[in-house]
Formats: structure tokens, C-alpha cells, sequence
């Protein structure tokens, strides 16, 4: 079962994870020798191992087993929106939502739309990843419309999708949510409160 690499995933996992071996090796419960045997291929992980990395770290089994080429696969609706908080949680990535809920008489008009929207600014020096999500969603816009429009195969939409994956192979590290005491985040709203008015 070599082929599969299992090596190779794991790691990734533990990088877009943000985590060093050893904080890995806690999560799961295995030994750091273990771990590094694992990632350089020299044993396989078991069955609990695996499961234990898919519940813990958001993957599919079939990811971590060479037979899907997506990392991430979405079974249910709510799978696919905590995505969207996987995204808001990268370092150095900032997205803008934008939320239109606000119907007179909850009926909809060509100039007003119930609508959401997320917004990444890509000349932005203080969130670094945003100027690689403007380029990338915008080559996913184009093969979306070529797929749509017949322009393209399923092949070469799907290769497009693995030539992505490896041009932005960059790791990525999740944001750290401080644990803060109901008074600590009180006083932290209210300096959020005060900034945002005073920007206004």
C-alpha cells in the first residue's frame, strides 16, 4: 500500500492544523516515534488512527487513503458552511460578509435581493493569504465558466483543480481564538464598539 502515501497526507494534515509533531501526537494519543514513522512511511497508521484523524482534523478516511483526491468532501449542508468558518479562522486571510435579509414586506425586487456575500480584498499588506484567494478564486471563476459553457472537459476541469492544488501548496495556520473570561471580552467589545464608531 505504499502507493498511497499516507505519509504525505498525514503531514499535510498536521500542517494545515498549525500543529508540531509533538502537539499532534497528543491529540492522538500516539507516541512521537510513532508519528514520524508514519510521515516518512515506514508504518502504516491503524484503523482507530485513521478514524481519529478524520474525526479530529476534518478529513475523509478516503482522503487519508489515497482513494478520493480532495481533501475535504461535504456530505450535508452544514459540513459545507463549516468550511466557510475553516476559512474565516486562516491566518492572514480577511473575508468581509455581507448579509441582505432586509426585504420590505419580506418580498424580493430586482434592486433588492436576499443575498450573501464574502468579500476578500487582495491588496491587502496586513492579511497576506488574501492576494493568493483573489487569484485563485478568480481562476476557479474562469474553469467554472468554461465547464458551464462546454469549453472544457471534466478532465481538464478536474486537472485544473489538482494544478491549483499544487501551485498554492503554501501551508496555512489556523487563527488562535483566545479562551477569554466573560469580563476580558466585555472590555474587549467595548474598545471593538469604540474603534468601529470612530471609523464611521
Amino acid at each position: 500500500m505504499s502507493e498511497i502515501n499516507f505519509g504525505e497526507r498525514i503531514r499535510l494534515v498536521r500542517k494545515n492544523a498549525g500543529c508540531s509533531q509533538k502537539e499532534f501526537c497528543a491529540l492522538l494519543d500516539i507516541p512521537q516515534s510513532t508519528l514520524s514513522a508514519y510521515e516518512t512511511d515506514r508504518m502504516q497508521p491503524t484503523i482507530s488512527t485513521l478514524v481519529k484523524i478524520a474525526e479530529k482534523f476534518s478529513v475523509s478516511i478516503d482522503w487519508l487513503c489515497g482513494i478520493e483526491k480532495n481533501v475535504s468532501g461535504f456530505g450535508t449542508v452544514g459540513e459545507a458552511l463549516c468550511a466557510i468558518y475553516e476559512l474565516a479562522e486562516i491566518e492572514g486571510l480577511k473575508i468581509d460578509f455581507t448579509v441582505n435579509d432586509r426585504l420590505s414586506n419580506d418580498t424580493e425586487t430586482p434592486n433588492n435581493r436576499w443575498f450573501a456575500a464574502m468579500t476578500i480584498y487582495g491588496n491587502d499588506s496586513d492579511n497576506p493569504c488574501n492576494a493568493d484567494f483573489c487569484n485563485g478564486i478568480r481562476q476557479i471563476s474562469d474553469n467554472i465558466s468554461d465547464l458551464n459553457s462546454y469549453s472544457i472537459a471534466k478532465d481538464t476541469y478536474e486537472s485544473e483543480k489538482d494544478r491549483m492544488r499544487s501551485y498554492y501548496a503554501n501551508p496555512i495556520k489556523k487563527r488562535e481564538i483566545p479562551d477569554l473570561s466573560r469580563e476580558e471580552r466585555q472590555k474587549k467589545h467595548l474598545e471593538w464598539v469604540k474603534q468601529h464608531l470612530e471609523d464611521e
